[in-house]
């Protein structure tokens, strides 16, 4: 049924929540998982070692919890692939999902940021809008 499942991972509990979903799946079905972490870039940045210095910020701040998420899915049986990719949240998880071939894609209900939900709309709900494949949302 699902093949290649992705799981946008920011380390948040919900996103925890997602990633335990993804992998019971991911184990029910014999199907790859990846988690992936979005670092949104700076919108106007004044130079090009701005956006360098927030690259290294975000890998830094995130690579714990890519770690420990991979941990959690290899105790489970699962491997996991872990990705850091780069630009605006929804965005990125969705053009990820398509180039990933994702047939799933398993989203926590709220991440890091409520003040970006509020200002943008929430993440979860621009990818179940706009995903070209089904989105299972976990609270």
């Amino acid at each position: 049924m699902f093949r290649r499942i992705l799981v946008p991972f920011d380390g948040s509990e919900n996103a925890r929540r997602a990633l335990d979903v993804a992998v019971d799946l991911a184990r029910r079905y014999k199907a790859e998982v990846s988690a992936v972490t979005v670092v949104s870039l700076p919108e106007f940045a004044a130079s090009v070692d701005e956006v360098d210095q927030v690259k290294e910020q975000g890998r830094k701040f995130f690579e714990d919890s890519l770690r420990e998420a991979q941990a959690s899915a290899f105790k489970a049986g699962v491997s996991l692939k872990t990705e850091l990719i780069y630009g605006h949240r929804s965005e990125a998880i969705l053009e990820y999902a398509r180039k990933s071939l994702a047939d799933l894609i398993v989203i926590g209900s709220r991440g890091l940021s409520t003040v970006e939900r509020y200002v943008l709309g929430s993440v979860s709900e621009v990818v179940v809008h706009h995903a070209h494949c089904s989105v299972l949302v976990v609270r």
